[in-house]
């Protein structure tokens, strides 16, 4: 059975051995991508830590070595290069990828063609794609109106948002529109939508993952709110006085790109920059 076949490769490319909500995932994700339905869209949400960014790696592998063409895309530069460094591929930003300058020298910028065919967009971090008027240099300023447009105007092409919902929601905005059933449902899409929500057990071990889980689950219970940090080998709380010291250490240790400063207010952030 083809199906069997598929979800069969994605496991094989799995850096570990999917649990029982994963499973469920991928017997969705086989009969997506087999789906004839036009305008198909698969919506993925996800905890921290629950792998969905691993089985998007696993399927892009899976799909490349079945000859299925793939196009990976996100809102900046930071997400393309940590989903092209997961998935083995190159990755782009969506408003590289889906728009053209009208003019050499302009500061305005028009849809481009899709010319793919049968091609699967998956998009990652989703949550942070805007469905309010931005910039109006830029196509009509709706990103999320021109990506939807850019990717069904393509012969028999598809597209999997990917993301998590407990992340900030674009500017301006209460929710995350490109994870929003309901609101993709207004532009005519078949959607088929999942939630991992099973925080890997090796996952935890990472203080800033521990933590990021108790916080959603404190967001969740709507009873007690208090909140008792946890603090581990990843995760250390500084006095000003020790900020240089440690700073070095970190880069030393683990490098710039892994090295990450939390403040409270955007005075203390821009004084520390």
């Amino acid at each position: 059975m083809l199906e069997n076949f598929i979800k069969n490769r994605i496991i094989n490319a799995l850096p570990f051995t999917p649990n029982e909500g994963q499973e469920e995932l991928l017997h969705l994700l086989t009969q997506f991508i087999l789906s004839k339905n036009e305008r198909k869209a698969f919506v993925l949400r996800g905890y921290a830590g629950t792998g969905k960014t691993s089985i998007m790696a696993a399927v892009v592998k899976a799909l490349g070595e079945l000859k299925q063409p793939v196009v990976l895309l996100a809102p900046t530069g930071r997400a393309a290069k940590v989903l092209s460094r997961y998935a083995n591929k190159p990755a782009y930003t969506i408003h590289k990828y889906i728009y053209r300058q009208d003019k050499l020298g302009t500061d305005s910028f028009s849809l481009s063609d899709n010319l793919h065919k049968h091609t699967l967009f998956i998009i990652d971090e989703a949550s942070m794609i805007s469905g309010q008027q931005e910039s109006p240099t830029f196509g009509t300023g709706v990103l999320l109106k021109d990506l939807i447009k850019y990717v069904y105007a393509g012969e028999g092409c598809s597209m999997l948002l990917l993301g998590d919902d407990a992340q900030l929601p674009p500017v301006g905005s209460d929710l995350s529109p490109a994870l929003d059933v309901n609101y993709l449902l207004g532009f005519g899409l078949n959607i088929t939508s999942y939630t991992l929500t099973q925080v890997a057990r090796q996952a935890l071990d990472s203080g800033i993952l521990s933590n990021a889980t108790a916080i959603r689950e404190k967001i969740e219970d709507l009873g007690n709110k208090a909140f008792e940090y946890q603090y581990t080998s990843d995760v250390q709380a500084f006095e000003g006085g020790e900020f240089v010291e440690l700073l070095e250490q970190s880069y030393r240790e683990v490098g710039l790109e892994e090295t990450i400063i939390l403040t409270r207010t955007n005075r203390r952030t821009t004084l520390y920059n």
